[in-house]
């Protein structure tokens, strides 16, 4: 009926009531203390089923259940601080509400909040100047490649702390709209455009390597140069799973995430269902793409000879310690991928690529220059928004090339 969670140090009650799933921290370490209060919100669920008690329709649940009935609402908060927002927020979110991704991506922005702002800020007391010391501070730390934090990374975690608060508003912790207005950040450095190969060797030549991954990160691969990658892949792979996956990727522009959430059941004769991270009111958004015949053999392959079991279509089967436990089926992680990513590459000239993406954007940019219609290419990637159209929209230089002499010779 209910059971215990150790988050950190301090444990937490998570229970299903009325079809809904609820989860409060205890704010206990005592395994002991924590195990008598589980007994008795059991005990309470029974006494709710048998009709000796009723849960009033204005009472909050897990409040009501853990008091054993007296206390209805959570008790208003005088002062609420950085971290009690942020740890509210966490436990009482619905779940499956957000991507295992984007709540990991939270999490590492509350650390950076809480380590410029303080966990003991109170939260009622926030105001623009708090946000741009914030601001100010964060830009002042190191970042990737040499350079400091930049001014889309900042952007990116102020959007999460005005999440938290958005839904603090919802909950009546906090009151007014989120004090940014007027907020300023630092000036952006435009990147480089996407560009192929051969344009960026030349470039690059004589530059530290800090430097020039910045160009590499702006690569885009040719039809042949896909292949030829692939080719190596198939060759080199030290898993039978790597393949299939850098073949999806290369094939159908998803996106890591996309990939790893794919499900076997979504793999037709035809086409690919991807299960996108955006969500339409409230449902899961997805988008079909056509299948290639070497993705087709790649995944037929896959999934008739090497896959281990379960839903996911790319997994890992664990070998269990004991002959007593079965051998566990897992899906890979976002990092496992990436890691798996970068060992394959790594003795080869693709070691440049950055990562994932780089399949995607090339997709995109070989389709363009084909002359494919733009709303397929937006129905294949599921892009919607022009600010994005115009991202990918750059055609190889030799198509370009061919455009200006058909007019001007």
């Amino acid at each position: 009926m209910a059971s215990l969670e150790l988050r950190g140090k301090k444990y937490a009650v998570i229970f299903r009531f009325g079809g809904l799933k609820f989860s409060r921290s205890l704010k206990t370490s005592s395994e002991l203390e924590a195990r008598s209060r589980l007994s008795r919100l059991e005990e309470n669920l029974r006494l709710v089923e048998a009709g000796r008690l009723v849960v009033p329709d204005d009472a909050d649940v897990a409040t009501f259940l853990l008091s054993d009935g007296r206390i209805n609402q959570k008790p208003q908060l005088l002062r609420l601080t950085l971290s009690e927002l942020f740890e509210k927020f966490f436990q009482e979110i619905p779940e499956n509400s957000l991507e295992n991704n984007t709540l990991a991506t939270m999490k590492i922005h509350q650390r950076h909040l809480v380590n410029k702002l303080g966990g003991k800020l109170d939260i009622l007391r926030l105001s623009l100047s708090d946000l741009q010391g914030y601001v100010r501070a964060r830009s002042q730390d190191d970042g990737q490649r040499g350079k400091k934090v930049g001014a889309t990374t900042i952007k990116k975690e102020i959007a999460t702390f005005r999440v938290v608060w958005n839904w603090a508003i919802d909950h009546k912790l906090v009151s007014g709209s989120f004090p940014n207005k007027g907020l300023r950040m630092p000036k952006t450095v435009e990147h480089p455009p996407f560009q192929t190969w051969d344009e960026i060797e030349p470039l690059v030549q004589g530059m530290e390597e800090v430097e020039a991954k910045a160009y590499w990160d702006c690569l885009y691969l040719r039809v042949e140069e896909t292949e030829e990658i692939l080719n190596f892949v198939q060759e080199q792979a030290r898993h039978p799973f790597i393949y299939p996956m850098f073949v999806i990727a290369a094939h159908t522009g998803a996106r890591r995430s996309e990939i790893l959430r794919s499900q076997i059941g979504d793999i037709q004769r035809d086409t690919l269902l991807i299960r996108e991270k955006k969500r339409r009111k409230g449902q899961e958004s997805t988008r079909r793409v056509p299948i290639s015949g070497r993705l087709r053999t790649a995944l037929d392959d896959w999934l008739e000879n090497h896959h281990p079991g379960g839903g996911h279509t790319f997994c890992f089967g664990e070998m269990a310690r004991s002959r007593t436990r079965k051998s566990n089926v897992r899906p890979i992680t976002g990092d496992e991928a990436q890691d798996h990513f970068n060992r394959t590459l790594q003795s080869s000239k693709w070691k440049v690529l950055r990562g994932w993406h780089c399949f995607r954007h090339s997709f995109i940019s070989n389709l363009a220059s084909q002359g494919v219609d733009q709303r397929l290419i937006d129905e294949f990637v599921g892009h919607t928004s022009e600010e994005i159209r115009r991202r990918y929209r750059h055609l190889l230089p030799d198509v370009k090339q061919a455009a200006i002499q058909s007019v001007f010779g």
